[in-house]
């Protein structure tokens, strides 16, 4: 009896997940592109477990009414006409798409040197402004790195872990601009240089880092965490470069 009272709350807490997000895309309170709550506040909100929610947003997922991206989050579909519009090249005056545009295409070279221009400032906003929810985040993304044995569990950990020190700064429009910037980690030529550049020894080198960065928000220490990310962000461009140069040089005719 306890075994279908559980089913039965569980099943229950997923249908009320789907109505809640399909009504308000619905009534127009989420348009396309909108995000949805994180995964932390829908679990609190109708107490459900992670992996029932997750089968939730699956759900909506393959109806094609959300989409889902490692590190990002949930995000309402855009219809056809939208996305057909999303991937031409942007129209004179649409200023918004256009950066999109072109940081999705953006070299990781290029993508790194803004990261090192942007992620620093955002870790010191953070250290005053994060919360403890905030500060409990990094700590999973950090126990998900350190527990990862292969390099695409270590990169998604770490791209979560990024993302998560920029959200705790609280400003909606750096982290919208973060979001575009990190989804370029999901590209094919990244997972390359990631894949020549991050040996276990230097895993274990950015991870001490990451440890560092976290540790000073902590200590609300805005000065330390703004350095300690800075150098673990110099140091990943360096080998990202040193990869990059080494996939060149064995590659001649790449391009032929």
């Amino acid at each position: 009896m306890d075994v279908l009272n559980v089913r039965d709350r569980a099943a229950h807490g997923a249908k009320a997940v789907v109505e809640f997000i399909e009504r308000n895309i619905a009534d127009g309170h989420w348009g396309p592109g909108t995000k949805l709550p994180t995964e932390r506040d829908l679990e609190k909100r109708f107490g459900v477990s992670r992996n029932t929610l997750r089968k939730s947003l699956r759900q909506l997922e393959e109806r094609g009414t959300i989409t889902r991206h490692v590190g990002r989050g949930s995000f309402v579909a855009r219809g056809p006409d939208q996305t057909e519009n999303a991937a031409s090249p942007p129209a004179a005056g649409d200023g918004g798409q256009g950066l999109v545009h072109r940081i999705h295409g953006a070299s990781p070279m290029d993508v790194m040197d803004v990261r090192l221009m942007v992620e620093p400032q955002a870790a010191e906003l953070a250290a005053s402004r994060a919360n403890t929810a905030d500060l409990q985040r990094l700590e999973e993304c950090l126990r998900g790195a350190d527990q990862s044995h292969e390099v695409p569990d270590f990169e998604r950990w770490d791209g979560m872990l990024h993302v998560a020190i920029v959200a705790a700064a609280k400003n909606g429009l750096l982290t919208d601009i973060y979001d575009a910037i990190n989804d370029v980690r999901n590209q094919a030529e990244w997972a390359r240089l990631k894949a020549r550049s991050v040996t276990p020894q230097r895993r274990a080198v950015y991870q001490e880092q990451h440890h560092r960065v976290v540790a000073a928000l902590k200590d609300r220490d805005g000065a330390k965490a703004r350095a300690e990310l800075h150098q673990h962000l110099t140091l990943v461009r360096a080998n990202l470069l040193a990869a990059s140069s080494v996939g060149t040089a064995a590659e001649p005719d790449a391009e032929a």
